[in-house]
């Protein structure tokens, strides 16, 4: 393998893109293994546990791969619960959501714009949540707090993940041959960076460090 110049940086990054691929191929996969419903939740954890680790300087493409399997399977229930719980919010979300739209006058207006904050924040929450469950090691309840906390606590990072979101939304729109390989892959890789952004700095705000108990 080159070490310096041009080719070194070429095989870097041909290195990198495999890794993508690979990642990408391995969810695309584990969630069908796990039938879609029970598959899909898993595999998205156990990819953000993965990138994190790739992100921290975990390079080598067989040890990640086994690492996003471990993953996998070890948090098959706990992160399905997780999902059963998004799932059930959801649900009651969208029904008042068109219980809102349906009242007139000023009293639905005000209704309808509470709902939609709710929603967004429903929906930064669902974003943060997997990368908090990543991150620490918490009781069960406690991802959704602190994915609450989080979301409150770094608004402009939520407002910059969801315009990093569009942007690859728009990419992947001009190029959707590129959505097959790296569209979860690439997306989860920059909300994985997005969120480490989050932790270093709820870090430095409570003075611990990477290493203390709790931390994956």
């Amino acid at each position: 393998m080159p070490t310096h110049g041009w080719k070194a940086k070429l095989y870097q990054f041909v290195e990198f893109v495999t890794m993508l691929a690979v990642l990408q191929l391995m969810w695309i996969g584990m969630t069908i293994m796990g039938l879609v419903i029970v598959g899909i939740t898993p595999a998205t954890v156990g990819l953000f546990i993965t990138m994190r680790k790739r992100l921290r300087g975990q390079e080598d493409l067989k040890t990640l791969v086994k690492i996003y399997w471990k993953a996998y399977k070890e948090e098959f229930i706990a992160s399905n619960k997780i999902g059963l719980v998004l799932i059930g919010i959801g649900y009651f979300l969208v029904v008042n959501f068109r219980i809102v739209t349906a009242m007139p006058g000023t009293a639905g207006l005000a209704m309808l714009t509470i709902m939609v904050m709710i929603m967004v924040l429903y929906a930064l929450i669902v974003m943060n949540i997997f990368q908090v469950f990543a991150h620490y090691e918490l009781p069960f309840t406690r991802y959704f707090s602190t994915s609450v906390l989080l979301t409150i606590s770094f608004p402009l990072q939520g407002a910059g993940s969801i315009v990093g979101l569009y942007l690859l939304y728009r990419v992947f729109l001009i190029i959707p041959g590129l959505l097959p390989f790296f569209g979860i892959s690439v997306t989860i890789l920059f909300l994985t960076w997005m969120s480490s952004k989050i932790f270093k700095m709820k870090g430095e705000m409570d003075g611990t460090l990477e290493t203390e108990n709790g931390i994956r």
